[in-house]
């Protein structure tokens, strides 16, 4: 992966993360937050899609089938997608010698 192709893939992840998760996460979630945090999204992924090989179609299609969870209202399968699609791009964007999610790792004895 080159470091364009890494870097757009944190930028991504980052906006999942920092933004929709937690838009999604709230008691009473605002739709008009969930609905921008999910444009930022897929701005995001429809332009640095070409600079993640086999993994930018996989990536635009979970984004079709998250905008299709977000018009239906179905927040929990949203949720889960949107967890699945940063631990994608948390993987395009490690470096080759790391290859595993933060959360993922074994506890320290």
């Amino acid at each position: 992966m080159t470091a364009p192709a890494q870097s757009t893939a944190w930028e991504a992840y980052r906006v999942v993360t920092d933004g929709l998760l937690p838009a999604l996460r709230g008691g009473a979630v605002d739709s008009g937050a969930v609905r921008s945090q999910l444009g930022a999204v897929a701005a995001r992924i429809e332009r640095y899609s070409p600079l993640w090989g086999e993994h930018g179609p996989m990536l635009l299609a979970a984004l079709r089938c998250a905008m299709g969870l977000y018009r239906a209202g179905d927040r929990d399968e949203l949720t889960v997608l949107a967890h699945a699609m940063g631990d994608r791009l948390y993987l395009l964007s490690a470096s080759p010698g790391r290859r595993r999610h933060p959360s993922d790792e074994p506890a320290p004895p």
